[in-house]
C-alpha cells in the first residue's frame, strides 16, 4: 500500500463471493461496472486474486496480477 509517497508493508485481504470481489477488482481498476460483473472477472472458488498498487506523481493506481489463482488447491476441487 502507498501513502505519501512512501511504500508500507500492508496487505488487504477481501473474502467474499465472486460477484463481490468482481466489483471489488473492477473498482479498483477504474472499470466502470457492469450489470454481470462476475462475467467479467471469472473467479473460482476458494481462489485468489491480486490487485498490487503503483504509484503516481500524484497519487496511486493499481494493477491486475493475478485473477483467480488456484494453484494452491488440488485439481479435484478447483472449479475454473
Amino acid at each position: 500500500m502507498w501513502t505519501h509517497g512512501k511504500t508500507l508493508d500492508k496487505h488487504i485481504a477481501f473474502v467474499a463471493h465472486a460477484g463481490t470481489n468482481s466489483v471489488v477488482i473492477c473498482h479498483l481498476l477504474g472499470l466502470e461496472p457492469t450489470p454481470w460483473e462476475w462475467e467479467r472477472f471469472v473467479l473460482g472458488h476458494a481462489s485468489i486474486s491480486e490487485v498490487e498498487p503503483l504509484a503516481l506523481s500524484d497519487g496511486v493506481t493499481f494493477s491486475l496480477t493475478r485473477l483467480s489463482g488456484v494453484e494452491h488447491l488440488p485439481k479435484s476441487h478447483r472449479t475454473v
